[in-house]
Parts: structure tokens; C-alpha cells; sequence
């Protein structure tokens, strides 16, 4: 038997073709706003990150432009030590001081090493303490609490001009003039007790010493003018001494040359 031939294909109607394209236009169309969707947040995604780019290359410029550029100024030679001004002392000792910074001239301020200050300024003996400042562009401010000569003592080559301390502030081959003699010698226990006898002193009656021995701390005697000697004893009650010493030299008369103010409510005089 001879199979019967098969049907026809069925062809859309004109309605189901227009179905169809439609269908197709519609795909079509969601696909290109797909593609538009994902290119713009791609795009608005990259110009995000650009930014982001620029604003940190723009503060980490910044921060090493505002950290290197001191850096470089300070120690650039516009910034070079050119002045060193010294305060607190006479002009004398100001010399010394900027003497002994002349090696720091030139040196980028922000440079200068405390340590060498300190070991230059510490030199020069008539300074007992500072405090430096740096100034910008070139100076080195030095503020100095200067050493008060008390005292000469004898040295090998002749006197030397000491404060309280001992500290050898200036050499002479001669005795100097005006400045009492202490026999002790620095370092001693009789030192500091004349010293601090001299400290206690007004001006007026100190200018009446011309020398003061010690052999320890509890029998400093002074030489006044004219050859008067002051049995002073300790250092202790230095106030009440000095004013027993004034009122005694005003009563004391012609011929007696021994005061005693070791016990200043109980002065002998003889």
C-alpha cells in the first residue's frame, strides 16, 4: 500500500507574521536599551573613578608638596645661619658667645645641633646657663644668665676672678683692685663658706673687705680697711651678721680692731 502524502506545511497568516515581528522589534528594542543601560553605567562608573583618581593624586600632591617644601626651605642656604644675637650679658661676654657660635655661620638653621651649641656656648666661662632660639631665616637668638665674680683667688700664675662657685671667670698676673681676696681655694669647704659670706654682704660693707680666709666652714674671718678684723664664724644667720658688723663699725673706736659677730645678739669689739 502506498503511504498517503503528507499535508501541506501550514503558513502563517498574515496576522501571526505581524505577531512575530512585533515580538522580534520588541527583543530587539530591550536589547539595545540594555546595552545603552550597561554602556552608560559603565561610563558613569569609569568617570567616577577618574575622579576618585584625581582628588587622591591632588591631596597626596599636596601633602608632599606641604611637607617637603618646609623641609627644603629650612635647610636650603636662604635659610643658612647669617646672625647670632646675644642677650643678658655685657658686651664683653657677648663677644666671647659669639665667638664660639662663629663655626655655626652658615649651617642651615634647621640643621644646627643642640649638642654643639651647647658644648660651644658651655665653653665660655663667664656663662652659667642659656637658652638659644632659632629664628627663621637666619638667626640664632642666645639668652644668657651670666656668672657674678665674687672673689679672686692666687693661682700659679698669679690671681684669677672667681664666682661663688669657684668658676675662674678671668686671669690676671696681678692682684686685681677692689675685689676681696679669698685665701681657701675653690672646691674647699672654706670656699663656699667665704663665698656665701661675701653673697650676704651689702654692697656697702662687701666694698670694705679686702680679704677672707677660711680654713673651714665655721671660722671665716674677714680683713676689713685699715687693717680691722671680722670674727664672722659660720655662714648661717648672714642678715643678722652684716646688720651687727654696720652698727658695730659706727660705735667702734680708734684703736680696736677686733669685731666679733660670730653671735650677732652678743658683738664684742676690742
Amino acid at each position: 500500500m502506498v503511504a498517503p502524502p503528507a499535508p501541506p506545511p501550514t503558513l502563517p497568516t498574515p496576522i501571526g507574521r505581524s505577531v512575530l515581528r512585533a515580538d522580534r522589534k520588541r527583543i530587539r528594542r530591550a536589547v539595545a536599551e540594555r546595552r545603552r543601560a550597561e554602556s552608560s553605567e559603565v561610563r558613569r562608573f569609569t568617570r567616577a573613578m577618574r575622579r576618585r583618581r584625581i582628588l587622591i593624586g591632588a591631596a597626596a600632591g599636596f601633602l608632599v608638596v606641604s611637607v617637603a617644601t618646609p623641609v627644603l626651605l629650612a635647610v636650603s642656604p636662604a635659610f643658612a645661619v647669617r646672625t647670632v644675637t646675644v642677650t643678658g650679658a655685657d658686651a664683653a661676654l657677648s663677644g666671647q658667645v659669639r665667638q664660639a657660635l662663629a663655626g655655626e655661620v652658615g649651617v642651615p638653621i634647621a640643621l644646627v645641633d643642640e649638642a654643639a651649641l651647647t658644648r660651644r656656648i658651655g665653653s665660655v666661662a663667664g656663662v652659667a646657663s642659656f637658652t638659644v632660639a632659632r629664628l627663621p631665616p637666619g638667626t640664632l637668638a642666645v639668652r644668657v644668665v651670666a656668672r657674678t665674680a665674687v672673689a679672686q683667688v692666687r693661682t700659679a700664675g698669679g690671681y684669677a676672678l672667681v664666682d661663688a662657685a669657684g668658676v675662674a671667670l678671668r686671669a690676671s698676673a696681678t692682684r686685681l683692685p677692689v675685689v676681696p681676696l679669698v685665701t681657701a681655694q675653690p672646691g674647699s669647704t672654706g670656699f663656699g663658706a667665704a663665698a656665701a659670706v661675701l653673697a650676704t654682704l651689702p654692697a656697702a660693707l662687701r666694698s670694705q673687705v679686702t680679704t677672707v680666709g677660711a680654713r673651714t666652714a665655721d671660722d671665716v674671718t674677714l680683713t676689713l680697711q685699715h687693717g680691722r678684723t671680722v670674727v664672722w664664724g659660720s655662714a648661717d644667720d648672714g642678715p643678722a651678721k652684716a646688720a651687727a658688723l654696720a652698727a658695730a663699725l659706727v660705735r667702734v673706736a680708734k684703736g680696736q680692731h677686733r669685731i666679733d659677730v660670730s653671735v650677732p645678739g652678743s658683738v664684742s669689739v676690742g
